[in-house]
């Protein structure tokens, strides 16, 4: 069985797990699900890297990760709540991804490199579904190196005590 059945990946950790040639040990060890909209950020973004190739379409066709497409409504309606401060921050791929995960009963974590992800995840007090890209290479066993603070669990702690002020001082929702 694998170890994080209900992961979400953003656009940063996919690119990165390419870049580190890590991707077919990852999906080995984690049911990997991500946004339509973040599996067509992570083909673009590899695009501008001369050395990473990123082509996730093969790994869904064989069933061996999952891609959602969600409502546009469902995620206009999680964004809506947000004011002005969150919003020039969270980015469609996020977006979306937080709608799905916010708006599902199922037990989903998130992984990513940006804070807003984080903070998000403090402000609206799901700061347990949120997990960085070192963390969970540090559960499944494969190696931690080479990865900028962005991917660390120090990131991602900073970034959720930053969303949690937010809720605590009635900041960042309408």
């Amino acid at each position: 069985m694998k170890r994080f059945q209900f992961l979400l990946l953003d656009t940063g950790p996919i690119i990165k797990l390419f870049e580190l040639d890590l991707w077919d040990q990852f999906i080995d060890k984690c049911h990997v699900t991500v946004s339509r909209t973040v599996a067509n950020q992570a083909q673009y973004a590899s695009q501008e890297l001369e050395d990473v190739r990123v082509d996730i379409q093969p790994y869904e066709d064989n069933g061996l990760i999952s891609i959602f497409d969600s409502e546009p409504s469902t995620v206009r309606t999680f964004y809506e709540q947000f004011s002005q401060l969150y919003r020039a921050i969270i980015h469609s791929g996020e977006k979306e991804t937080l709608a799905f995960l916010c708006n599902s009963t199922g037990n989903w974590i998130v992984c990513s490199a940006d804070g807003a992800v984080f903070r998000v995840l403090g402000l609206l007090g799901k700061a347990q579904r949120g997990i960085s890209l070192e963390e969970i290479l540090k559960e499944v066993g494969l190696p931690q190196t080479a990865l900028e603070w962005k991917y660390t669990k120090v990131f991602r702690e900073k970034y959720t005590r930053l969303g949690q002020i937010d809720s605590v001082q009635d900041t960042g929702l309408i």
